[in-house]
């Protein structure tokens, strides 16, 4: 029996507003530091209303910053300029999220979503048909760990370098 409209409609409301309270909760408190109680207090729902949608405070991080990290890889994918993918990457590193997943210490959870997309991305441009295995592997871990690090370090570090810099340091590993 398929769902009523209301109840598809309210189960979007329900993920939304555990969504909002997690981010808002992120904003002065660790997540290692917050509680699925915390998180459903704020967001006005209950528990299981929390455990239909989410399996933990992780899922509902992946599922919030997943299709972000799609579109920004799937924009770079297609742009012809190495510079102009190098240069959304950066814009897209700039923001607020980064940031607050900083202070959130949740910055690896960002770090397997970027290695995910980075393996996808390479998939496409470099032809890995001699690269298998623990080759492939290592260039993948050693790509992204190198370049994620890069922009988590430089906005830790109070992003004093401009983003031209950062850049040019990025293109460094795509020589």
């Amino acid at each position: 029996m398929a769902a009523t409209e209301h109840a598809q409609n309210l189960k979007k409301d329900t993920r939304e507003w555990i969504t909002t309270a997690l981010l808002e909760l992120l904003q002065t408190k660790q997540l290692s530091k917050l509680s699925v109680s915390e998180v459903v207090q704020k967001a006005g729902v209950s528990r299981m209303a929390f455990y239909r949608n989410f399996e933990s405070l992780d899922h509902v991080l992946r599922e919030y910053y997943e299709p972000k990290y799609a579109d920004i890889f799937h924009k770079i994918a297609f742009k012809t300029s190495h510079e102009q993918k190098i240069e959304d990457l950066t814009n897209f590193f700039s923001n607020n999220v980064f940031q607050t997943a900083i202070k959130g210490d949740y910055v690896g959870l960002l770090y397997q979503m970027f290695k995910h997309h980075i393996a996808k991305f390479y998939d496409e441009i470099i032809p890995f048909s001699d690269w298998t295995g623990a080759k492939r592997s290592y260039w993948i871990d050693f790509m992204s760990a190198g370049v994620f690090e890069i922009w988590v370090m430089w906005i830790k570090n109070g992003q004093k370098e401009s983003l031209e810099e950062i850049s040019a340091l990025i293109r460094l590993f795509h020589k």
